[in-house]
């Protein structure tokens, strides 16, 4: 059974209880309703036989004896004095069940005659809270159950949804992890084809092309296998960090010099690092900026793109600036970029359009930022430029004199 189907069953379950639920609620209070008529003129004959035997005990005590004898204790009524005329009901008049239900469930008893052409009736003043107070209890407890059993199923529901969303995620995930790979894998097949058949060996400069070529594709494939790695050590909680000052100018000149060799658009690079340390895991810093700076040539325009990396100290947090000139980011995006596998899409295709993919750079660099401590933040103007901020909390004095 897929799921749909088994959500539909549930569903139709859940419906066919509340009917059921529903019909014996109303048979049961119908059986009780029936149960306390009984009880309530049984109890009224019995006072009546009682009084006429000995005429000094009162009416009224002796049917209150009687209604807690027969457990109708909450039941509370008045005696009132009526005239004796053809419309008065008589104990002689009421031989069944039918005779007398009608009377008792108006709240009336039949009336006991006193003499001089008067009676005593009780009037029952509460006769729906006895009728369902004792099945209140019982409704209540009912209705709680089916109250956790609509959460349940609704929990189950939405698990299922989490599930199948997280099911496509993965296979989304798996198509685009398969394709981000698969080129490098091709590069390097074909470049360990050609050098195995020696075509090169009498063009050294050549040669040593491929052989960059070829470390750099291993890396790319090392650097994705290591990112996935990273994030699910985050999420197990498993990640160790180890932490140091990291000097940023030599970290920074090493990730630019990087981009503008392999930047298939033209690319400039400013700095301005008015803090030149931070107290990070430098090959994990290293990577979030690869992040940073690679979104920032990926989303750029065609005609090139101006990259500014910044830093500086504020409120003991050392704060890391990776700014653009590129399409920009739009607000509703904004929300939502560093979820897992989540991207933005150019302006050709359709501006702030999301789409399930790789998407893990941002959701690595959030992740990793979290781990020191620090947040990441973004400003951003569609078509003019997007600034992501790292920031990182400084060392404790503690942590310097250990």
């Amino acid at each position: 059974m897929n799921k749909s189907n088994y959500i539909l069953l549930t569903l139709v379950a859940a419906v066919i209880a509340l009917f059921f639920l529903g019909r014996w609620t109303s048979m049961s209070l119908e059986l009780r309703s029936e149960q306390v008529a009984r009880h309530v003129h049984e109890a009224w004959c019995r006072a009546d036989d009682v009084h006429a035997a000995d005429t000094t005990l009162r009416i009224d005590s002796l049917f209150r004896e009687e209604l807690k004898a027969a457990d109708l204790r909450r039941l509370r009524f008045r005696l009132n004095i009526v005239g004796l005329d053809s419309a008065t009901t008589l104990r002689s008049t009421l031989h069944y069940y039918a005779d007398y239900a009608p009377l008792v469930k108006a709240g009336r008893t039949y009336v006991i005659p006193t003499g001089d052409g008067q009676g005593i009736e009780a009037r029952l003043l509460n006769l729906r809270a006895e009728t369902l107070g004792s099945q209140l209890y019982y409704l209540l407890g009912t209705l709680v159950g089916f109250g956790l059993l609509g959460l349940g199923i609704f929990t189950q529901v939405s698990i299922i949804h989490r599930q199948d969303k997280l099911a496509q995620m993965r296979e989304d995930f798996s198509y685009a992890m398969i394709h981000d790979m698969k080129s490098p894998l091709t590069t390097l097949l074909i470049g360990l084809r050609t050098l195995r058949s020696g075509r090169l060996d009498d063009k050294p400069e050549k040669k040593e092309k491929h052989f960059e070529v070829l470390e750099q594709e291993a890396g790319h494939l090392l650097t994705l296998t290591n990112r996935v790695l990273t994030l699910s050590k985050l999420e197990a909680g498993r990640l160790i960090l180890d932490l140091d000052e990291v000097e940023l100018p030599p970290l920074v000149e090493e990730l630019t010099h990087t981009f503008e060799t392999k930047a298939a658009k033209p690319v400039t690079f400013r700095t301005d690092l008015q803090a030149e340390t931070v107290y990070a895991d430098k090959e994990y810093l290293k990577e979030a900026l690869s992040n940073l700076i690679d979104n920032a040539l990926k989303y750029s325009k065609p005609e090139g793109v101006e990259v500014t990396v910044a830093s500086c100290r504020e409120n003991g947090y050392v704060h890391i600036r990776v700014r653009d000139n590129g399409i920009g980011i739009p607000l509703s995006a904004q929300r939502t970029i560093f979820g897992k596998f989540e991207r933005v899409l150019p302006k050709d295709k359709g501006e702030g359009q999301k789409v399930s993919g790789f998407g893990l750079g941002l959701n690595y660099v959030m992740n990793v930022v979290r781990e020191h401590g620090g947040y990441v933040g973004v400003e951003s103007v569609p078509g003019r430029y997007s600034e992501f901020t790292i920031s990182l909390p400084e060392r404790k004095e503690e942590e310097e004199r250990v």
